[in-house]
């Protein structure tokens, strides 16, 4: 069984891998398959995670924050509800004048 250790999140990209490193000074490379709720990680984050030895290194599994829950972070970068809603709209509109003027308009 692997042992449990606790370390900060040095990078996590947004292709779905990353590095921490952990209090014993290792660095464990981590892919979002391995961090439970499959929630992404931001750097400078506390965790608690197992390690396994592969032939490549040190790999973190079941990864999840020093508090016990993991913080969903949004994809939609900072964007609200509204903002979105906005920029559909725009875009029916738009492609409703290309309809318009495709097909309704006789040259």
């Amino acid at each position: 069984m692997a042992k449990k250790l606790k370390g900060v999140v040095a990078q996590f990209g947004t292709k779905g891998y990353g590095f921490i490193t952990g209090d014993d000074g290792e660095k464990y490379f981590v892919h979002q398959k391995n961090i439970f709720n499959k929630s992404r990680l931001k750097a400078n984050t506390r965790v608690v995670f197992a390690a396994e030895s592969s032939e490549k290194g040190l790999v973190a599994t079941n990864v999840e924050l020093e508090g016990g829950k993991i913080k969903v972070t949004s994809t939609t970068d900072g964007m609200s509800d509204a903002t979105i809603r906005t920029l559909f709209t725009i875009m029916f509109v738009i492609q409703a004048v290309v309809v318009y003027k495709v097909f309704f308009t006789v040259s």
